[in-house]
């Protein structure tokens, strides 16, 4: 540490009030030498020594604090004259300010519960005229979600001010609800679209079938079979006829000709339309070119 008082401008405020404490300064370097080193305390020569460096250290830290408070005192006082001062100034001039604060504090409260409630408003009108498609568009087939992704589209969100972000982030979701709705409506259709073929097709099958299934024969009805007739009214022709039956084959005219249909190209679903094109006389003729 360096001589305080050396460095010390007498010239300014407070110097004189220093010197005690300069002093003190001054004799830190004959201190460290005389009490640097800290003696053996096991031994009782090095034990008396260190109990004396002990006693005057102490000595000279006890009278270094009370010339602190000694210096430090008419200023502390007078800084505690200060604070109870401006403290009781400061009560008065918060005696004015008050009033104004609390008249400002309505205004903003007011203000404040005005913006809330046209944020209210403004929020009521974005569901009514935004989230509102999606309340819409239950129930609506593919083409009518198209109709209503286009007038969500149209959506003007530069009328919601305090909103605007929030209308567009919500106008954003809506628009991508309703196009996945619009796509998953498209895939239940095609799905019904085909299973509705699938029946019809199905449903033109039997049909066609039903009417080139032979009649049943009735009592007194005669089957004829190699040129022979046979009568239902006599037992034995017939039971000689179940046996010649089992050597023919069976006659499907309609497989067989939706079987040919294929075999030129057709689909199935191609096959059925003209098999049932012809039963009802609508085609009396089909040319194949290759």
């Amino acid at each position: 540490m360096g001589n305080a008082a050396v460095k010390l401008d007498t010239s300014q405020p407070y110097a004189a009030e220093l010197i005690e404490l300069n002093d003190v300064e001054k004799q830190l370097a004959e201190l460290r030498a005389k009490h640097g080193t800290v003696p053996d305390y096991t031994s009782k020569e090095g034990y008396a020594c260190g109990k004396a460096s002990i006693k005057e250290l102490t000595s000279y830290r006890t009278g270094t604090d009370k010339a602190r408070l000694a210096i430090t005192k008419p200023h502390r006082e007078f800084i505690d004259q200060v604070n109870q001062y401006a403290k009781s100034l400061i009560a008065e001039i918060e005696k004015l300010e008050a009033p104004h604060r609390d008249a400002k504090q309505e205004v903003d409260e007011a203000e404040k519960r005005k913006k809330e409630e046209r944020i209210a408003r403004l929020r009521e009108k974005l569901h009514k005229e935004v989230t509102s498609y999606l309340d819409t568009a239950m129930g609506l087939d593919s083409a009518g979600l198209v109709e209503l992704i286009d007038a969500a589209e149209a959506i003007d969100t530069e009328n919601y001010f305090d909103v605007t972000k929030e209308a567009e982030d919500e106008k954003a979701r809506v628009l991508r609800e309703l196009r996945d709705q619009h796509s998953r409506a498209q895939e239940r259709e095609r799905l019904a679209a085909e299973r509705a073929e699938l029946e019809r097709q199905k449903a033109e099958l039997e049909r066609l079938k039903a009417q080139q299934a032979p009649a049943e024969p009735t009592a007194g009805d005669v089957a004829t079979a190699g040129g022979t007739d046979f009568s239902q009214e006599d037992s034995d022709d017939w039971e000689g006829m179940g046996s010649a039956l089992q050597d023919v084959p069976s006659a499907d005219p309609f497989g067989d000709a939706l079987e040919d249909l294929q075999c030129l190209g057709l689909d199935p679903s191609q096959a059925v339309d003209v098999l049932s094109a012809i039963q009802r006389g609508d085609v009396r003729h089909i040319a194949f070119h290759r």
